[in-house]
């Protein structure tokens, strides 16, 4: 019995303890005011943003393509801008600026920040009208290293700011930037395998932004030599990049390289990788827009199985005029439907066949632009005998031959007396060359 009532009491001690860890206080009856339930349950959304809370902006970051810490071409328009405004008052102090700027870019001993802040001046100095002074371009040139060491940098934020550089230059300067272009891609397709998300997809949009605005032909072999690379990510993306220059290139600036094209989609439709292979078969729609003749020719070299895959996709992304000739509706298929002859005729009754014959030549000739059936078809000998006998009855009906000049056998022989006879006469030679046949 002692026992149990010192339970008792150690129980209610420790319940007493439990409610007073709040707010440390004893327990009384006023303890339970302390928090009304209706407050706690009545206000979700503070409910719902404590668990949340330290979640919330991680999902936000993490929804771009690309994953977290990726950038695309939007944020490298907005970066373009976004950078401290200077003025230029004279070509020889932009030159001293430009000059001080590849000086730290050269160097990767300078610290990093110093190094981002550089590249950002190059577009306060785009903004600023740089471009239009003669000096920067012949700077410009003797920056082409240092962009390179800029973009092989270790340091991401360095890696991103050199991207966004050069995806301003290209846009501003346009195919002035070819010299510059032709020495970054190699670089920057170094980039697109990279396991950090910022660097990877700071080096594709970048070479986005160069081959909307810098059309050189020379471009054109450093991306199909990085469409066989060994690199799965970089096959995609090549193949993804040869799609766009297909697209916002025009014919002439291609002209020099379609063999290299025609080669380099081939293997694209033959990848290993499932991913490269669709993106191969894109291409070929630009191809066909271009060049339709070597695509027609690359088409018909690819086994069935590619082409009806080929087939397949273009017909999905409807397409279908992108097929070659060889896969449309044959001509032969649709003359057969525009035929107004059958092609077996009843011999129940020859005034039957010769209705036929005439409604069918009369609505034939109503049609304008039908197709009509070869006269390859018409027996030879045949034709010559209908011609004979035409001209016999031709012959009775003006009483210059009797019944025994003509051949034996012929209907003219039987009279004008005949049914047959008088069926004959009034033939037309279409008439008498079908009865003549049967």
């Amino acid at each position: 019995m002692r026992r149990l009532i010192c339970k008792r009491i150690c129980d209610y001690k420790s319940f007493d303890d439990e409610e007073s860890v709040d707010g440390n206080r004893p327990s009384s009856a006023a303890s339970a005011f302390k928090v009304p339930a209706p407050k706690t349950s009545g206000n979700p959304v503070n409910s719902a943003r404590k668990p949340g809370s330290a979640g919330g902006p991680k999902v936000g970051g993490a929804s771009k393509e690309g994953g977290a810490g990726a950038v695309d071409e939007d944020d490298f328009i907005k970066a373009f801008t976004d950078v401290p405004s200077i003025q230029i008052y004279s070509s020889r102090e932009l030159e001293e600026t430009l000059n001080k700027i590849r000086e730290i870019l050269s160097d990767d001993k300078h610290d990093w920040d110093q190094r981002a802040n550089a590249l950002k001046k190059i577009r306060s100095l785009l903004v600023a009208g740089a471009a239009q002074y003669d000096c920067f371009f012949q700077h410009l040139r003797l920056l082409d290293g240092a962009l390179k060491l800029s973009a092989k940098d270790l340091r991401s934020q360095v890696v991103r700011e050199a991207c966004i550089t050069v995806a301003h230059l290209s846009t501003v300067l346009g195919n002035k930037f070819d010299h510059g272009a032709e020495a970054i891609v190699p670089t920057l397709f170094n980039l697109v395998p990279n396991s950090a998300k910022v660097m990877a997809t700071s080096g594709c949009a970048a070479i986005r932004f160069i081959i909307r605005h810098t059309h050189v032909p020379r471009l054109i072999p450093l991306i199909t030599s990085n469409c066989t690379s060994k690199s799965v990510p970089v096959r995609r993306r090549s193949f993804e990049f040869l799609d766009l220059l297909l697209q916002e290139w025009q014919t002439h600036s291609l002209e020099r390289h379609a063999a290299v094209l025609v080669e380099t989609i081939k293997k694209g439709i033959h990848d290993a990788d499932a991913e490269a292979r669709v993106e191969a078969r894109k291409t070929y729609m630009g191809l066909r827009n271009h060049f339709p003749g070597e695509a027609e020719t690359l088409y018909n070299s690819l086994e069935p199985s590619y082409q009806k895959s080929l087939q397949t996709y273009l017909k999905s992304s409807g397409s279908v005029a992108s097929l070659p000739q060889s896969d449309r509706s044959s001509s032969s298929s649709q003359e057969s439907l525009n035929r107004p002859f059958s092609s077996k005729w009843s011999t129940a009754n020859p005034s039957t066949v010769a209705g036929r014959v005439s409604a069918g030549s009369s609505k034939a000739s109503s049609l304008p632009g039908s197709l009509q059936r070869s006269r390859s078809d018409i027996d030879v000998n045949a034709a010559a005998g209908a011609k004979a006998h035409h001209a016999a009855g031709q012959s009775v009906r003006s009483g210059r031959l009797g019944a025994g000049a003509l051949n034996p056998g012929s209907y003219a022989s039987l009279g004008k007396t005949t049914s047959y006879g008088k069926l004959y006469s009034v033939l037309s030679p279409v008439s008498l060359r079908i009865v003549h046949v049967f």
